[in-house]
């Protein structure tokens, strides 16, 4: 086996390895942040609830309800992009994957 060849193939495995860690390393990733996801959100509506349910005096009822309602949308909003690029993210690097496997 010539030199090129050897060198090709190493390249090739190389590149194969980055690949497979790199979907791998995605996977997990997006497994964590969702399980990160549902924990802060559970939390989130609890004290949403807390906070909106609670008496705290007739000036600040109103606020806090905005507030709260404003905090969620704003935390929906940001993790429904996260989630986003995250799949587009997987989605590339799994055509990559697939565009190595075929010719390679």
């Amino acid at each position: 086996m010539s030199d090129k060849t050897y060198g090709h193939a190493a390249a090739a495995a190389d590149q194969e390895d980055f690949i497979r860690k790199s979907l791998a390393s995605v996977d997990k990733a997006y497994r964590i942040q969702r399980i990160k996801q549902i924990v802060v959100t559970v939390l989130a509506f609890i004290a949403a609830f807390w906070l909106a349910f609670k008496a705290p005096g007739p000036e600040l009822q109103i606020e806090c309800t905005i507030i709260i309602l404003i905090g969620m949308i704003a935390a929906v909003c940001t993790a429904k992009i996260k989630s986003l690029i995250d799949k587009n993210t997987r989605a590339i690097l799994q055509a990559i994957a697939e565009v190595h496997r075929k010719t390679g």
